[in-house]
């Protein structure tokens, strides 16, 4: 019954030995399979009466069955019994459609003769090539007939004098197998004095691993000449535990039916769900406006905007807080978080210290105030935050730093740095050097230091120090110091570096990139103004001295952005007309950006049909920054699912090139805006594809790992046969 989507667990079942000798020599007893299921067909109805049968409906109560011995508070165990309903259509051409509903929790599969599927809520799934072989057997509604020309085999098994509840019964088996592998080899089991179909069974594994599916066919009634059994039980076991899973038939129907049910489902775009949280900051200006002087009011107000990510709102609504209540330790904090979020470090640092003197945890002022000893790059104060924070680690990696870090030198008289992109596709990389040896670098906002692959970093005698343990699977990360970098003409002293192992730099570049050994993160290069041009293919670094350059740049009002903790640089966006925040990450590729499930549903669109081995992807029709406007952009779906920050504003998704490189777009640190060239305009869509089965991949984001492509188990047993 493919009960494995609903999520049951396994269930135990004794199943009798076979006979020794056959009863009493009968000359009853058949002398091989096809005389089994030749008496299954008479029994039935006889061959004429089933061949006229074009299609069969069931339609039934599903119960599962309580289990036995449950614990309190153990979920994994079903302490009640739990009432569905099932549906299942099948024809004599070999279509099938299935609906099974459990409380909240709808599925339906359907099989048209070509494509099979699967629909869970809003997700369509297209299934791959051994669900399918196993959807074309279930969909066969006279399964007893043409095995030669289905690839299936029987063989005649020793019957058995009871069945699998004890019962006293003559029971001859049929042992049948499938072609491929797709599929487990099962053991059907006939009445004898009926011919009927009364029990399959499938093993699979071994010892105390063995896993058994045992399908009980009871109650059978004739309709149109024809028996049918009306209560069918799955009983699942694993060791001692089983579940039951009882369908109890009260409709049958032998009519046509229309073949449209059994297509691929073509799902109408959802309705934009509304932002809970933009409704919750509504009502809270309103409850604000209406009582100025209550300080509760107020900060109800802040931490509304905050975790919506209207920032300024966050300010105003802060200082009004600490104007009626001086010593407010939350408005505080949300007040430095913001000031640190805007690049007003010595603002953030006073209200720290005003927090801290009103009682302030000093764990948590510590972890504010680390952010912003790293921005200026003061290593020292910067190591002893996070020490006070609880992260010794980390601590020790800057404490162990020798000088002062990140010394720029640029030509005299030159204001503008050119740097050649040496690939703008998928990623744009640039050719840097360390420590004298030239070296491909992906520009990516998403990183914060210098990333070098273990093996370059080690020829170019860079000591690395481990970074604590990883998890087992995960890539081993260290970090170091280069006492010399060069971006273009401008050299780099004493560069935090960052040290991935091969795997994962290779990971990150992707096959088009092999040479690729370095990463540049744009926050390495904040003194500058920084323009990235992907079709002129260059990087432009404007000194802070050079103010006529700089203001060129300016373009339009350009788009804010907000600098989180090290490194991290968020946009407000417009997904279809539905604002969030969203994290700049050039070093993303395969997609032009990700957005959550819950972002995609806020601008009404919805999942795609997904394939195995196939990156699901969704057009967008409208993506907004400021007053640029972006249409028939492609995003990744279902490889981001982080909704909020550490620090709990909203988190939307993540904006990769293929959104920031439509245009020039420069990044200045001074305005804390985002500019782009020709802004106004709309940004025609792309050309490329991206390469099937490349995910969206964050390089440094703090962002979930990407949902698990769950791999279909190996079936344990095919429809029951109705």
């Amino acid at each position: 019954m493919a009960l494995a989507g609903l999520g049951l667990p396994a269930g135990c079942l004794k199943v009798p030995p076979e006979l020794v000798d056959e009863p009493d020599g009968t000359a009853a007893a058949p002398s091989t399979a096809a005389e089994v299921l030749d008496r299954y067909i008479e029994g039935t109805g006889g061959e004429k009466a089933l061949r006229a049968i074009p299609a069969r409906t069931i339609e039934a109560r599903m119960i599962i069955r309580a289990q036995e011995g449950c614990s309190p508070g153990d979920e994994s165990c079903l302490s009640e019994d739990q009432v569905g309903s099932f549906l299942l259509r099948t024809t004599a051409d070999g279509k099938l459609y299935r609906r099974t509903v459990l409380g909240e929790q709808v599925e339906e599969k359907g099989f048209d003769g070509k494509v099979g599927w699967q629909l869970a809520g809003d997700v369509v799934r297209l299934e791959n090539d051994d669900e399918l072989e196993l959807s074309q057997e279930d969909a066969v509604l006279h399964w007893y007939f043409d095995l030669e020309s289905r690839g299936i085999e029987v063989t005649l098994a020793r019957p058995r004098k009871e069945d699998s509840e004890g019962q006293v019964a003559v029971l001859d088996g049929v042992h049948w197998e499938m072609p491929g592998s797709a599929a487990s080899p099962k053991t059907m089991w006939f009445d004898r004095a009926t011919g009927l179909l009364r029990e399959e069974v499938v093993e699979e594994g071994e010892g105390d691993e063995v896993q058994r599916q045992t399908i009980v066919y009871d109650d059978y009634r004739e309709l149109d000449g024809i028996q049918v059994p009306h209560l069918i039980r799955v009983i699942n076991e694993l060791g001692d535990m089983q579940q039951i899973v009882e369908f109890v038939t009260q409709r049958v129907d032998h009519g046509k039916v229309e073949p449209t049910l059994f297509a691929l489902p073509e799902l109408p775009p959802p309705e934009p769900l509304p932002d809970q949280r933009l409704s919750i900051l509504r009502g809270a200006v309103a409850a604000a406006k209406a009582e100025p002087d209550d300080a509760a009011a107020q900060i109800a107000l802040a931490r509304a905007a905050w975790q919506a990510a209207h920032f300024d709102t966050v300010m105003e609504a802060t200082r009004a807080t600490l104007a009626l209540d001086a010593s407010e330790p939350e408005a505080m904090v949300l007040l430095a978080r913001t000031h640190v979020l805007r690049g007003e470090l010595k603002e953030a640092l006073t209200v720290l210290r005003k927090a801290e003197s009103a009682g302030l945890k000093p764990s948590l002022a510590a972890r504010e105030e680390a952010w912003i000893h790293y921005r200026r790059r003061d290593y020292p104060k910067l190591a002893k935050a996070l020490d006070a924070a609880g992260d010794p680690v980390l601590a020790g990696r800057f404490r162990s730093f020798v000088g002062k870090p990140v010394q720029t030198t640029s030509p005299k008289g030159s204001c503008v740095t050119t740097v050649p992109m040496v690939a703008t596709e998928p990623l744009a990389v640039v050719e840097i050097e360390v420590e004298g040896e030239p070296v491909s670098a992906i520009v990516d906002s998403g990183a914060s230091d210098l990333i070098l692959s273990a093996k370059f970093a080690t020829a170019r005698g860079i000591s690395v120090r481990p970074l604590g343990q990883t998890p087992p699977g995960t890539p081993t990360v260290g970090y170091g110091q280069a006492e010399t970098m060069t971006v273009g003409d401008i050299g780099f002293a004493n560069v935090p570096v960052d040290v991935f192992d091969d795997r994962a730099m290779a990971d990150m570049a992707g096959d088009a990139l092999t040479d690729v050994k370095a990463v540049l993160g744009l926050s390495l290069l904040a003194d500058f103004q920084v323009t990235v041009d992907v079709p002129g293919k260059v990087i432009e670094l404007v000194g802070s001295r050079c103010k006529p350059e700089q203001q060129a740049r300016r373009v339009g009002e350009g788009v804010p952005f907000w600098q989180h903790e090290t490194h991290y640089l968020y946009v407000m966006a417009e997904l279809n007309d539905a604002e969030g925040i969203y994290l700049v990450n050039t070093g993303m590729r395969g997609a032009d950006f990700t957005a959550t499930t819950l972002a995609y549903r806020h601008g009404g669109v919805g999942a795609p049909v997904v394939r195995d081995g196939v990156a699901p992807m969704v057009d967008i029709a409208s993506f907004a920054l400021g007053d640029t406007r972006l249409t028939g952009l492609e995003a990744a779906y279902g490889f981001f699912e982080q909704t909020s920050t550490v620090d709990g504003f909203r988190l939307d998704g993540m904006v990769g090139l293929g959104v920031m490189g439509r245009r020039r777009w420069t990044i200045d640190f001074d305005t804390r805006r985002i500019y782009f060239v020709g802004g106004a305009s709309a940004m025609p869509a792309k050309e490329a594809e991206p390469a099937p089965g490349k995910a969206a991949k964050p390089s440094k984001a703090k962002a979930e790992p990407a949902p698990g492509k769950a791999k279909p188990a190996k079936k344990a047993a095919p429809e029951p046969k109705p």
